[in-house]
């Protein structure tokens, strides 16, 4: 193609035709100048269907991110739910007339379980997005406004779950002796001493396992309990005011990362 055009030039010169030389050389720098304009077009194009491709990503990525966080909360609810259905027991024991120290042990052990699990958010996409220009990327910034508003609000309910958490344990622990209150008595039932102990020490303790709870222990006990049902229930709440920040949160990036799915 060069060629050609040097061919030309070289005749219209050859033949002294100046005029149509300079209207040649005029089109031809115009003709450059339209491919470099459409070079530079076609570039940016590409590079704006990159981006385009990459903020899509994001928001999948995204979306994967609140579905985890989806799953993990209702665990935590059903963990909840199981602590509060033990609770209740342990404080139908207390009431009752008769009560083994193992039993009643065993109901306040599992009230007690993992109680300090909290929900700790998928945040590896939100923080990508923001260690970098990322940022710039999304271009629905109501999207970034979501988001900020979500983990913001999920700090503050798991700040108050850690809180009431605390509390509940620390009614736990107040009970000095764990031998009173039917903890060592359940705890020796399970496979935490029956594997952690060597026989003998294990015979040694020699428990009781038909000891009953005295009047004054189950009348200490009940408002330990009575505090773990409102823990155990008070989580259940704030779980399920998560699950609605999470379900907001899906409910806008669905149809983005849909139409990232169908475009691509």
């Amino acid at each position: 193609m060069i060629k050609f055009f040097r061919n030309i030039r070289k005749q219209l010169l050859g033949e002294g035709k100046n005029g149509k030389y300079f209207k040649y050389a005029i089109g031809e720098i115009i003709l450059v100048v339209i491919g470099i304009l459409i070079a530079l077009q076609i570039n940016n194009w590409n590079e704006q269907q990159k981006e385009n491709k990459l903020e899509q990503e994001y928001y999948c990525r995204l979306l994967e991110d609140a579905q985890q966080d989806f799953e993990q909360v209702n665990e935590l609810i059903l963990a909840s739910q199981n602590r509060l259905k033990a609770s209740n027991e342990a404080t139908r024991l207390l009431l009752g007339n008769k009560t083994t120290k193992v039993d009643f042990g065993k109901q306040l052990n599992l009230s007690y379980r993992a109680i300090y699990s909290v929900f700790t958010p998928n945040n590896s996409a939100f923080e990508d997005l923001k260690s970098g220009a990322n940022l710039k990327i999304i271009k629905d910034k109501n999207i970034i406004k979501s988001l900020n508003t979500y983990f913001n609000e999920i700090e503050k309910y798991s700040s108050i779950i850690i809180i009431n958490a605390e509390i509940a344990l620390d009614e736990f622990y107040s009970h000095k002796d764990k031998f009173s209150i039917g903890w060592v008595h359940a705890t020796m039932k399970s496979n935490r001493f029956k594997k952690g102990m060597e026989k003998d020490v294990y015979d040694a303790i020699n428990i009781d396992f038909k000891e009953e709870l005295s009047k004054e222990n189950k009348d200490k006990l009940l408002n330990s309990v009575l505090m773990i049902i409102s823990a155990n229930s008070r989580q259940i709440e704030l779980y399920n005011y998560i699950l609605d920040e999470i379900n907001i949160l899906i409910t806008k990036l669905e149809p983005k990362c849909r139409t990232s799915n169908e475009y691509y």
